[in-house]
């Protein structure tokens, strides 16, 4: 996993869900862990297809359940 984008990525999901970046684990349920809900999950979806220009399609986000996946998940699509 890279770094930088796993650091970018900890804070972008950080500021949608108004926690303090160290709150944020790679391993933390996005849902049951750090509480984020249908609508914020929207929004941070939304602001990774903004700042990575992707277009992540909604049955890429089935599995999608801790912020390591969301890593994974922007990283197999920036490099496609």
């Amino acid at each position: 996993m890279n770094d930088q984008l796993t650091a970018e990525i900890k804070s972008l999901v950080a500021k949608v869900i108004k926690l303090p970046e160290e709150k944020v684990g790679l391993d933390a349920d996005i849902f049951s862990d750090l509480g984020v809900d249908s609508l914020l999950g929207v929004e941070i979806f939304a602001a990774l297809d903004k700042k990575y220009n992707l277009d992540i399609p909604e049955s890429r986000l089935e599995n999608v359940t801790t912020v390591r996946d969301i890593v994974k998940l922007v990283e197999e699509m920036v490099k496609h």
